[in-house]
């Protein structure tokens, strides 16, 4: 029975680790940055012996010259994310020894070994810029072409596959939406948003959905994903949370017309702030709070109405800020207390782009477009894995069973059968559900 060969190994340890997350200490991001370098070295030196001796592991015929893998040795190299263990392969009866072009390259670099792990993310794993990568760093062209194709080619399926992975299993409850602005190509002024989703489950969890580039943030780019999201099993989201960014909005009501429409409510306080003079921000902050944080939908609007008659004459700017989605900015109090702070806000992924920021500021421009998305990916899934999810209870899912019977209409108790049902009823979602997955690419 034929072994393993340890670059395999590392592979799938790579891609559980991007699944499940890390069961280590530390940030996800290290850990997916220190696999994938041990990932690629350890190819690499696979690779090497296969050339050197002319035929993959157990492979008979016609070689390029006497000799056979005869094992491993462990290796070690010190690196930023901590030592990357490598198992170094040995080569018995040949004519001539056989030494690594990699090890020998690489060996004691810390710092070129940190610039590589660096530089993957930003360039974005293609094949080209692997090779140009090994080349800037270690200033020697260790890797062959067809060695850099299959290591590129396999982390690629990698991040390809979350993009396209079904999402029905754990039905959306919540889905919420947000965008980040980055400069996603070199020689070029302009920037482009990173369109985000990341939905709450019906079982409480957080999970990060779906990364596209949307130029200007469109109506069509929106439109793209959500398409997109619908065709992977996001169906019947109760509540769907979002800025005021008119081609976002637009798009919601065409995919989900049914689905609550909640106003993030921090975006909304600074809208109103804004149209307001600055020596009465304080007291229009202080007010617009109670209505936002009211108990139910009902005093919500009570207390709303009521601010608006107290200072529409004051300040009628700021008013009809609030006035105009004074409903959407109170859906999330239709849901059930213990749900109002994680639905009120988009604020979980303003946090994350903060630290997609933090992270990509100092690079300027990406060299590809793939890149940004490749290392917004990294960081923002690295981050999400933090997330504490929603308390769910057998109270709690009954409300929301019976909101969604009324927003959606009565059918048969079951998420799993959602999808199906509202392609029957609701002729209108057929051209969402049938575009490809692919359409948001």
């Amino acid at each position: 029975m034929s072994r393993v060969p340890p670059s395999e190994r590392l592979r799938e340890e790579w891609s559980q680790v991007l699944s499940q997350g890390s069961r280590e200490e530390g940030h996800l991001l290290d850990e997916l940055v220190r696999l994938s370098v041990q990932y690629m070295l350890q190819k690499a030196l696979e690779d090497e012996v296969t050339e050197f001796l002319g035929r993959g592991h157990y492979r008979h015929g016609e070689r390029a010259r006497r000799g056979h893998r005869n094992g491993y040795e462990p290796a070690k190299l010190r690196t930023a994310q901590g030592t990357v263990e490598l198992a170094a392969p040995q080569v018995r009866g040949t004519d001539e020894p056989f030494r690594s072009a990699l090890l020998q390259a690489v060996a004691n670099r810390t710092a070129a070994l940190e610039e590589l792990a660096h530089r993957m993310y930003v360039r974005g794993l293609s094949q080209a810029d692997v090779a140009a990568t090994f080349f800037e760093v270690l200033d020697e062209r260790v890797l062959s072409k067809s060695t850099v194709s299959r290591v590129a080619q396999s982390l690629q399926a990698e991040y390809d596959a979350w993009r396209k992975r079904d999402l029905s299993a754990d039905r959306v409850l919540y889905l919420l939406l947000d965008a980040i602005w980055l400069k996603t190509r070199q020689g070029e002024r302009t920037t482009e948003a990173v369109l985000c989703a990341y939905g709450i489950t019906w079982s409480g969890r957080k999970v990060l959905l779906h990364l596209d580039l949307g130029q200007k943030e469109s109506h069509t780019a929106w439109l793209a994903l959500l398409h997109n999201l619908v065709e992977r099993g996001v169906t019947e989201p109760l509540l769907v949370v979002s800025d005021g960014a008119p081609g976002l909005r637009k798009a919601i009501r065409e995919v989900y017309a049914q689905a609550q429409h909640q106003r993030c409510t921090a975006h909304k306080m600074r809208n109103i702030l804004a149209k307001a003079p600055r020596a009465a921000r304080s007291v229009l902050k202080a007010e617009v709070h109670k209505v936002f944080y009211a108990s139910t939908f009902e005093e919500g609007m009570r207390l709303g109405k009521a601010f608006i008659d107290r200072f529409q004459d004051q300040w009628p700017s700021a008013v009809s800020c609030l006035e105009d989605d004074l409903a959407e900015c109170l859906a999330h109090l239709k849901l059930p207390p213990a749900h109002h702070k994680a639905t009120r806000t988009t604020n979980m992924l303003e946090r994350l782009f903060g630290e997609g920021k933090r992270r990509t500021k100092v690079l300027g421009r990406f060299p590809t477009e793939g890149s940004c998305k490749r290392l917004m990916f990294a960081t923002l899934i690295s981050a999400s894995q933090g997330w504490r999810g929603i308390r769910m209870t057998d109270e709690i899912r009954a409300d929301l069973e019976q909101l969604r019977q009324q927003w959606y209409g009565m059918r048969p108790s079951g998420h799993g059968s959602g999808q199906t049902l509202r392609r029957k009823e609701h002729p209108e979602m057929v051209e969402a559900t049938q575009i490809p997955a692919t359409a948001a690419d």
